[in-house]
């Protein structure tokens, strides 16, 4: 009886993850459905067709470009968090991991399941411990947040910033300010940190603190790059270089279509995505939302053309996914990905590696 019961544990698990799979599925068509209702009784679409034939061919290829050098340099940021160097990371195996990551998310960005890609791919080219690679993650999703902010400072004494992005900004501004903080003092306190870790888990079976404690150093090593001046001065000076060329997209997609508008105009707009990139919501690759930021801020712009407004979104929502679905497809190849590994146990995903301590 209790072996028949463990074996019908993982199939109730594996039905009711798939029944909420294909729910969220479900609520995507719709969301998408009503939008392409809604759009289609203020816009038709050889309006749109119409205002994408006047495109510029080379400056959408530019931008194309833009992007797919944004992933590169996102991957050698990546690579350089780890310190000291792992001598079987190459660029390779971080962009192809990146890339893998970007395409998952935009399949299934509700769960946000690209940063458990990116580590499982890192893992199956290189055996980098999993949990040193989370730890990676989560101070190069702090710097992220971080040069949102930088950028928006800069940003406030030429234009009138809407009370949105003010509040939000404020609000993200001191969650990454605190965020790295602790992060800064964990990556110098490392000793002292474990000491605290093995007090506090010796109350655990013996088998269990060591586990726990083996993923705590880790993870800890994950934040080593603070502890390197120079590191930490290329790993700043690269997110500000990220932070950039993100906005160097929107531009140049600008006069693409022949809009009027200029750099301060992409960075807001950059900023808008960026936010509302953040909004969890069932449809793939954030369809809809992004599109109404990208029109949101057109309008804001005091454009009075719909269709044009419209053909902007698509086609800047296209040269970001695009790159991500072609390299993404790629890399799933490369490393063998296989949607159940977001979800395999523990145990099983986060299991020790050579490189652990």
């Amino acid at each position: 009886m209790i072996a028949e019961n463990k074996q019908e544990r993982p199939s109730s698990r594996s039905t009711s993850r798939k029944l909420f799979s294909w729910l969220n599925v479900l609520l995507g068509i719709i969301l998408v459905g009503w939008g392409l209702w809604y759009i289609a009784r203020e816009i038709t679409f050889s309006e749109i067709a119409k205002a994408m034939s006047v495109a510029n061919i080379p400056l959408i290829l530019l931008a194309f470009l833009v992007v797919l050098f944004t992933q590169a340099i996102k991957a050698w940021r990546w690579q350089l968090l780890f310190f000291p160097k792992e001598s079987n990371l190459t660029f390779s195996a971080a962009f192809w991991a990146v890339m893998l990551g970007q395409f998952v998310n935009t399949a299934v960005s509700f769960l946000r399941l690209g940063e458990l890609a990116r580590i499982y791919a890192l893992y199956q080219q290189t055996k980098i411990s999993k949990i040193r690679s989370l730890g990676t993650l989560v101070l190069e999703k702090t710097l992220e947040l971080i040069t949102l902010v930088v950028t928006l400072a800069v940003l406030i004494p030429f234009v009138v910033v809407p009370d949105f992005m003010t509040e939000r900004g404020i609000t993200v501004g001191i969650a990454a300010a605190i965020a790295f903080c602790a992060l800064y003092l964990l990556a110098y306190q490392t000793q002292f940190v474990i000491r605290i870790l093995r007090r506090l888990l010796q109350i655990l079976p013996p088998t269990l603190s060591e586990r726990l404690l083996r993923w705590a150093v880790s993870g800890l090593e994950g934040l080593a790059a603070l502890r390197s001046k120079r590191v930490l001065v290329e790993v700043v000076g690269i997110s500000l270089l990220i932070g950039l060329v993100s906005v160097v997209t929107p531009w140049i997609l600008f006069p693409a279509l022949g809009l009027p508008y200029g750099i301060i105009d992409a960075v807001l707009i950059h900023i808008v995505t960026t936010l509302a990139s953040a909004i969890p919501v069932p449809t793939p690759a954030k369809l809809g939302v992004f599109e109404a930021a990208v029109v949101f801020m057109l309008n804001q712009f005091g454009l009075d053309n719909p269709a044009l407004a419209f053909s902007y979104a698509i086609l800047f929502h296209v040269i970001i996914i695009l790159p991500q679905i072609l390299f993404g497809a790629v890399a799933a190849s490369r490393t063998n990905w296989r949607w159940r590994a977001t979800t395999l146990p523990p145990e099983t995903t986060l299991q020790q590696s050579p490189h652990s301590l």
